[in-house]
């Protein structure tokens, strides 16, 4: 039997455990994020959920970093997706000498620790991906398959591995279709506040909480058998203020409702945390979840 979990990787509110999905592995801060030296903390701090990035490589395998060039965080130069897996070997995350990892050594490492229980695999690409990448994906996850998720805005990605293996288990992030808070972002704003392209929000037809629920309705259906959808902890805020039990038009769904990134030390966090928690979320992303769970406990 694995020991239990680590008491500040969730906490109890009531009758709900809420769970910290430790962003990008940053479990102290003291390890590059997405890399193994993390993930190894991780496991020995024994965390429940985590999350990493995966960005598809030139010629095999996936890389797990975050931006899509590598001069970003790392010594090399150039596209994630131009470089090949040997090339990327020879790269260092910058200021240090631990090189990114690849998606096959993060898999080894999690078949052999019992933590962390369950990690997301955020997907960059938003391109379709090859069929025969798609593939190879799917394979390389196999010996953890019942303790991934993979996420990403791209449904029509997250299809892509269900056509090759329906037992895969997927979660969507809706920001291609509506969003709040996203500076810049590809959506306009429509009637209700929301940054969404869809005729629904062309124009005021009904109640907003009325169109939050036509809208994730359909949003929810793109990808059959999603687990969790993930919320950026903004654009929950947002609809708290139109749906006080917008938790509920996930959980309609028998979905797990996960708002990302809420880290303490960051403006009225404690305000924001003890609200989004109240407002019904499962997991609350975050790069301080010793904090957050120290402040979740004082909810209770």
């Amino acid at each position: 039997m694995s020991p239990p979990p680590n008491p500040d990787s969730f906490f109890r509110v009531r009758d709900r455990v809420v769970e910290l999905k430790v962003h990008r592995l940053l479990w102290s801060g003291d390890h590059p994020e997405n890399s193994l030296s993390a993930l190894g903390e991780c496991a020995r701090e024994r965390v429940i959920r985590a999350e990493i990035d995966l960005a598809m490589l030139r010629d095999r395998d996936f890389a797990l970093l975050h931006d899509d060039r590598l001069e970003k965080r790392t010594t090399g130069r150039g596209r994630v997706s131009a470089a090949k897996a040997a090339e990327l070997g020879r790269v260092r995350f910058k200021g240090t000498d631990e090189r990114p990892a690849l998606l096959s050594e993060f898999v080894a490492v999690l078949a052999r620790a019992p933590y962390p229980r369950l990690v997301e695999l955020d997907m960059k690409d938003e391109e379709p991906l090859p069929w025969a990448r798609i593939e190879e994906l799917a394979r390389l996850v196999q010996p953890v398959k019942a303790r991934v998720v993979f996420g990403s805005p791209a449904d029509w990605n997250l299809r892509r591995l269900l056509a090759v293996d329906r037992s895969l288990p997927v979660s969507l992030n809706p920001h291609s279709y509506i969003d709040f808070g996203e500076r810049g972002g590809h959506l306009r704003r429509g009637a209700y506040g929301y940054q969404d392209a869809h005729p629904l929000a062309g124009r005021r037809f009904t109640s907003a909480a009325d169109y939050l629920r036509d809208r994730f309705g359909g949003v929810l259906r793109l990808v059959p058998g999603i687990r969790e959808v993930h919320v950026r902890s903004r654009m929950f805020e947002r609809m708290l203020e139109d749906v006080p039990t917008a938790a509920d038009i996930f959980h309609a769904f028998d979905v797990k409702l996960d708002v990302w990134t809420l880290d303490a030390g960051t403006a009225r966090w404690r305000e924001r945390f003890a609200r989004v928690v109240a407002g019904g979320v499962d997991i609350v992303t975050t790069n301080t979840a010793p904090a957050l769970a120290a402040a979740g406990r004082k909810l209770a």
